[in-house]
């Protein structure tokens, strides 16, 4: 043993000397990985100071240091291949026993990442927006300077030329020397390096390079073949690791009764008011546009309420909050139990007779968390260990273009990456869509929903090129909101919010636009039931409305939102037209059955209406009026309106746990605290002209009232005289369902026993 390490300490430095790329690329990544570490590290999340929660943290201590770990293996893999496929005919005389020159390895490792960094940059500036707004302004210089005067392809090709010339270089080198079987021993490693790197398998990666450094033939020691059993193995469980086996399929699947397919297009936060075909601006969403003008089109249209988990669970089961359990983002097992089981969702009951998938990014991780009877969830989880996973990733700024795709595409080495608020490009999960519409022996219902609208907003080039191109503010490729913060921005800061808002909304038209395409091409447009909606709108600074989603109902920013119906053509249905009357989200529960032809008396409990069954004018014959709520408030503080007037519990990381028995879930889970959250809520009831909020204070419940043709925004109550009957309906619906009780003029939720 005593002679082990003299031996061990003489055999690493002859291999630092000898110019070892996989000695070199480690001290590369590892020197990388600890002044980002050291550098990058901020108590900022998205754009919220959580410095004075840090203790809440400690606990996740583990987990950071085990996706640190994560991020330096991932990044290790890449970076020595990258090494050994750029450093060409270098590396096979360093492999006959010739040295490397050291500075070549680490001049080729910057220069390649340098080129990814900057190609990144001008890409997906919003993801680094942390980064050079937060934690390095000093270089939000060269951020622009990127942005400004160039674009993606042009580093992609400086890039792809230095990997031809090596490439070419190394094949020339194998010709002249008549090394064949090396020339092909190389062409399979570049093969499988690529392979394995469009797979985003770290893995898979590093046992490409493995394979290829080491000569391995029949005649080598004991030694190096089970080096290379091992490299193999790698190469077959990174192979077998993402695959996934197809359901089987029950014969009571293949009884169903429609062979409609089924597709919701959605994305977070679009407001209706925004949509190109209502505000007159033809280049704004022209797919979307061309798509209402062979739509049935819904021009009052409302969420049921602006946070995007119980909106959904809303949407999908055709019932209010109350009664299925989930009433904010963060729903414990009890919340969630309801959901699926004695409140049946659209996927469950459409999972008989079709295919069905969610598909979508960071703003989609909500699908994963409950059971909404999808069979195939294409979407990121949201728990303790993907924001740790997601902190680390953004702190690791070297690897981020390697994960964001620059490197000639590339996989999802870390599946946190999908995650990222700031990374919300839906070429990215497209593909997920498109596999959904493969030819099979049962139609599909697929729910895809965008997260490029939600904030921090994040349109990628050159949509963000839509905005004014002389504003160099701190919203100038993206927008955080901070819950806590009340004081309004400047104005041009306003437009700016809005401008980069409105080019992700033209972002996600040009998806909308991928979509249709690829649905015509495959001769699946006509027969199948397309549905254009949104979770909730989103308030941009009008009034004294602030900016975000959830806190209040004030205006029509945040719960109107777009509903765009195109029918398939075997469906006999009148006229396209516009609808002017008020609808609801949980309308299209029993909208979509009865398109399908699924019976909708058995057992089920509808609160919307069927909107095949419309009255022949362009109105509702009575003055209908739908429901809506907030969410839960993420902090308590705030000169905001609605912080004024509420019931107080504290901010939300205060209130939140930690599951381990539940994937390490988020949760709101104590008893009083949940309550205090619904007994705190605000309430409303509109109709087409009018609109009732409902407002509990500690000094008493409020009701105000609003006319919404002449105050749409609702800056001018009137006497809630005017509203006396809104206020007699919402103590009928809620007292009406069970949940609720009066106390006094308060809404009290009951307790189950």
């Amino acid at each position: 043993m005593s002679e082990f390490w003299p031996k061990f300490k003489n055999l690493i430095r002859s291999e630092f000397n000898s110019g070892n790329p996989w000695i070199h690329s480690g001290i590369f990544v590892f020197v990388l990985t600890l002044l980002c570490l050291l550098t990058n590290t901020s108590l900022h999340v998205m754009g919220v100071d959580i410095s004075e929660f840090i203790s809440l943290f400690y606990g996740l201590i583990p987990l950071l240091l085990r996706d640190l770990g994560g991020v330096f293996v991932s990044s290790y893999a890449f970076f020595v291949g990258v090494a050994i496929l750029f450093l060409g005919p270098d590396f096979s005389e360093w492999k006959k026993g010739k040295k490397i020159e050291i500075y070549k390895i680490y001049l080729i490792l910057f220069s390649v990442l340098f080129l990814l960094f900057c190609g990144s940059v001008s890409e997906y500036p919003q993801v680094y927006g942390e980064f050079f707004y937060y934690r390095h302004s000093w270089m939000v210089g060269f951020l622009y300077f990127i942005t400004d005067h160039f674009f993606p392809f042009f580093f992609k090709t400086v890039l792809f030329l230095f990997l031809a010339v090596q490439v070419a270089r190394t094949g020339s080198y194998f010709w002249k020397s008549k090394s064949y079987v090396s020339s092909i021993r190389y062409t399979v490693f570049i093969i499988f390096f690529f392979s394995f790197h469009l797979f985003g398998s770290a893995w898979g990666v590093l046992c490409a390079s493995a394979f290829y450094t080491l000569d391995i033939r029949f005649s080598r020691s004991k030694k190096d073949l089970i080096f290379a059993a091992v490299a193999l193995s790698g190469f077959v469980f990174s192979f077998f690791a993402g695959y996934q086996p197809k359901d089987a399929i029950s014969k009571d699947a293949l009884e169903h009764s429609s062979n409609t397919n089924v597709l919701i297009i959605s994305a977070d936060s679009v407001r209706q008011d925004q949509l190109g075909f209502v505000t007159g601006e033809k280049d704004k969403t022209p797919n979307i546009d061309q798509l209402a003008s062979e739509s049935l089109v819904f021009l009052d249209h409302h969420s049921t309420i602006p946070r995007t988990f119980p909106s959904w669970a809303d949407f999908l089961s055709g019932r209010y909050s109350f009664e299925h359990g989930i009433q904010d983002m963060f729903p414990d097992k009890e919340d969630r139990s309801k959901l699926g089981n004695s409140v049946p969702t659209l996927p469950g009951i459409l999972g008989k007779s079709h295919r069905t998938f969610a598909v979508s990014s960071f703003a989609g991780d909500i699908f994963p968390r409950a059971n909404w009877g999808f069979q195939n969830v294409y979407a990121p989880n949201f728990s303790a260990e993907t924001l740790t996973q997601q902190r680390t990733i953004e702190s690791q700024v070297f690897f981020l273009p390697v994960l964001t795709g620059t490197f000639f595409g590339g996989g999802e080495y870390l599946s946190s990456i999908r995650s990222l608020p700031s990374l919300g490009d839906d070429s990215r999960v497209l593909p997920d869509l498109f596999s959904v519409f493969d030819k099979k022996d049962r139609p599909f219902f697929a729910l895809y929903f965008s997260s490029v609208t939600h904030f921090p907003y994040s349109p990628p080039y050159p949509f963000y090129k839509n905005t004014d191109r002389h504003y160099y503010g701190p919203s100038k490729y993206f927008r955080f909101v901070d819950p806590s913060n009340s004081e309004k921005p400047d104005k041009k800061e306003q437009e700016q919010i809005r401008s980069i808002y409105s080019a992700s909304l033209t972002a996600f038209d040009f998806s909308v636009g991928k979509i249709l395409e690829e649905l015509k091409s495959r001769n699946l447009y006509d027969d199948t039931l397309i549905i254009l909606t949104s979770d909730h709108g989103e308030s941009l600074f009008e009034e004294d409305h602030s900016h975000g989603h959830g806190e209040h109902l004030r205006g029509e920013g945040v719960t109107k939102i777009p509903l765009i119906i195109k029918f398939p053509k075997s469906f006999e249905r009148k006229e396209i037209r516009n609808f002017k009357g008020i609808t609801s989200s949980i309308d299209v529960f029993p909208t979509i059955l009865s398109i399908v032809g699924v019976p909708t008396g058995e057992g089920l409990s509808l609160r919307g209406k069927d909107l095949t069954k419309l009255p022949k004018q362009d109105n509702w014959a009575e003055d209908r009026s739908v429901y809506s709520e907030t969410g839960i408030w993420f902090s308590d503080r705030g000169d905001h309106f609605f912080q004024k007037d509420r019931i107080r519990y504290p901010n939300i990381l205060e209130l939140h746990t930690i599951d381990p028995n539940d994937g390490n879930s988020v949760t709101v889970s104590d008893p009083y605290a949940k309550e205090t959250v619904l007994f705190s809520k605000h309430r409303m009831l509109q109709t087409r002209t009018k609109k009732l909020i409902y407002v509990p204070s500690p000094n008493g419940v409020l009701y105000v009232c609003y006319d919404r043709i002449s105050d749409p925004w609702n800056t001018n109550p009137l006497p809630a005289s005017y509203c006396g009957d809104l206020q007699r309906k919402l103590e009928l619906l809620l007292v009406g369902s069970g949940k609720w009780k009066k106390a006094g003029d308060y809404f009290l939720p009951k307790t189950d026993p």
